[in-house]
């Protein structure tokens, strides 16, 4: 009978997390996953993150998106065994809810008078589509009618 071996437990924090998340851009990238710019920035991002070098462009928030989006995309490379992305999967969703979330603007106050403008506002037709709608295409996806070939 052969000897099944036991799981190795990894304890996830944010140090382990981004050697992690590193090694496989760099086994992604032996496999040819990332274009010359793709990889100039994930290693500008390792840089930021593993030898804490001051970066303009990117901080750490950043840095660790960039990273989750290597190890996608080398995925999707068929980069990764299962259970390479299994871990990663995991990896991913810890990194994900440790991020700082980014500020966001707060909205301005609006004065409480209401000012009658100079020029009135155009009435929206009805005939001409929205902004959103615009780029419909919705309708596409209904399937279209076969006609018999005439001979």
């Amino acid at each position: 009978m052969s000897k099944v071996e036991d799981p190795t437990v990894i304890t996830l924090n944010d140090k382990n997390t981004v050697e992690i998340l590193s090694k496989y851009v760099e086994v992604a990238q032996q496999k040819g996953a990332y274009l010359l710019q793709e990889a100039e920035v994930l290693k500008r991002a390792c840089d930021v993150l593993l030898y804490n070098i001051v970066d303009k462009e990117i901080n750490k928030n950043m840095a660790k998106q960039l990273l989750i989006q290597g190890v996608v995309k080398g995925q999707t490379h068929g980069a990764y065994s299962l259970n390479d992305a299994s871990l990663l999967h995991k990896v991913i969703m810890f990194v994900s809810t440790s991020l700082q979330p980014q500020p966001q603007p707060q909205p301005q106050p609006q004065p409480d008078v209401i000012s009658k403008p100079d020029h009135p506002q155009p009435q929206p037709d009805a005939t001409q589509p929205d902004a959103e709608d615009e780029y419909d295409l919705s309708d596409l996806a209904e399937p279209i009618p076969l006609k018999p070939k005439e001979v």
